[in-house]
């Protein structure tokens, strides 16, 4: 692999980030993670060609089908280019964003590994009724007080996502929707545990395929009845506390959503 002097830079950072001290199942995901955090740090560069498949299989101690699984992971998350005939890049401005179903990712810090500026638009906060819909989200009845955050997330100059989370209020309004109100529009993860004090510790989510209305068009700057990604996600607390509910509409040409299954047993 070219890092930044290939003739004289070891490979043993990712051999030690694949095998220190980590079992051999899930080989395929460790390399990826281990090239992926070579790409975060700066050790590979972008726009640095990988070295050939066989040479660097070998170096690592992994199969070629192994790493070929992982260069097309990180791939189809936008860190790798292939050029056929020329090889494997590391890519200079992603513009399209992966992100796995199977781990709670902030879209502020999805965009941040990607290489790209994560930016916000149009932030509102305000005290509103819950409808059906939020009410069982977060398990609050109809028509109690819910703090909505809508805003637009943007890569760079790009519209990504449009949206919208809920926090109950309940009796705590006075205090909570003052201290809601200071939220800056980034990682509502990070907000809901540094100043909520809310460890949030599992989510279940939905993805689903709509059109864009009026709205959702002229704010991610599409065409009307474009295909967009809906993600209804829930946020638990232990044992089983609903915390924050969801709502968020994505440009599908810039993101894209995957999920590692592993095979069937016999």
């Amino acid at each position: 692999m070219t890092i930044r002097n290939p003739d004289s830079e070891p490979t043993d950072e990712f051999n030690k980030l694949i095998w220190n001290g980590m079992p051999r199942e899930n080989l395929t995901t460790r390399v990826a993670n281990a090239i992926r955090e070579q790409i975060h740090s700066g050790r590979l560069e972008r726009g640095s060609k990988l070295r050939g498949e066989l040479e660097f299989a070998r170096e690592l101690g992994v199969s070629r089908q192994t790493l070929r699984e992982a260069t097309r992971l990180l791939t189809r998350e936008g860190l790798l280019t292939i050029r056929h005939g020329a090889g494997t890049f590391v890519a200079e401005n992603p513009e399209h964003l992966s992100s796995a179903l199977d781990t709670m990712n902030s879209m502020s810090t999805l965009i941040r590994e990607h290489g790209g500026d994560a930016r916000v638009d149009g932030l509102k906060i305000r005290s509103i009724g819950a409808t059906e819909e939020i009410a069982t989200g977060l398990g609050v009845p109809l028509n109690s007080p819910i703090a909505e955050i809508l805003r637009l997330r943007l890569i760079g100059n790009k519209p990504l996502a449009v949206a919208y989370d809920y926090i109950a209020l309940l009796d705590d309004s006075d205090w909570k929707l003052p201290l809601i109100k200071t939220f800056d529009g980034g990682s509502i993860y990070e907000f809901v545990e540094t100043k909520l004090q809310k460890k949030l510790a599992f989510s279940e989510a939905t993805v689903t395929a709509v059109a864009a209305n009026r709205k959702h068009a002229e704010l991610l700057k599409v065409k009307l009845h474009c295909p967009l990604l809906l993600m209804r996600e829930i946020q638990f607390e232990l044992p089983n506390r609903r915390t924050l509910y969801s709502v968020i509409y994505h440009n599908s040409d810039l993101v894209s959503f995957t999920m590692r299954r592993p095979g069937a047993r016999s």
